[in-house]
């Protein structure tokens, strides 16, 4: 990244970050991505239950085969499980010591923006888990609540379906139709506007692109 972008980029984290402290989450801000890791890592100790949102972010840096080689239980579902196991398996996850996921949309006014299509990474980033961690590369920084549910349709999603390898109209057209289609991944939406009361929530906002 060209330095003068780095160093405005790094400002509008702080900016955001601000924000975020704001709306009562705690928040910090991070140079590169091994450096969040490993602030991560340390708080994440040993002997932890782990679950995981399947967060590209999280995939990026590394975060599940170093937390489970530091000793912790990784709890997260996996392709080919059946329904009940699924289930299971993501209630699991709401259970965990620590919980990890990434918005698709962090703006500058300090709300978080979640798209999913079963609700569980929803679910648990509202209430559930010990300690939520969410994980947000400087992509994901939007100007208001508007263009980050935007760009959570128009580009964290059609990405995410390209990856999972979905028929949508999305992966044709290059934009969000608000389809109807039976493989739809974006069903439910999850808005944090204040860290909700009973939740502990750190935002840990990273100065690289990563994830979608």
């Amino acid at each position: 990244m060209e330095e003068n972008i780095k160093t405005l980029n790094l400002k509008i984290l702080e900016n955001t970050a601000a924000a975020l402290r704001a709306n009562r989450f705690e928040a910090a801000v991070y140079e590169s991505g091994s450096s969040a890791a490993a602030a991560l890592l340390s708080l994440a100790g040993a002997g932890k239950k782990i679950g995981l949102g399947g967060s590209m972010t999280v995939k990026a840096l590394g975060l599940e085969e170093a937390l489970a080689a530091a000793g912790n239980t990784i709890v997260t579902h996996r392709p080919g499980m059946d329904a009940e196991v699924k289930r299971s398996t993501w209630l699991a996850a709401q259970a965990s010591d620590l919980y990890l996921a990434s918005p698709q949309a962090v703006t500058l006014d300090g709300k978080l923006i979640f798209i999913d299509g079963n609700g569980n990474r929803g679910a648990a980033v509202i209430y559930g888990p010990r300690k939520i961690v969410l994980l947000a590369g400087i992509n994901k920084i939007a100007k208001d609540q508007e263009e980050g549910l935007w760009r959570s349709r128009n580009i964290a999603a059609i990405a995410n379906n390209l990856r999972l390898k979905k028929d949508n109209p999305c992966v044709k057209t290059g934009r969000c139709s608000d389809c109807s289609s039976p493989g739809r991944i974006c069903n439910a939406v999850t808005l944090l506007w204040k860290k909700p009361s009973a939740s502990d929530i750190l935002v840990m906002l990273i100065n690289e692109d990563l994830g979608y």
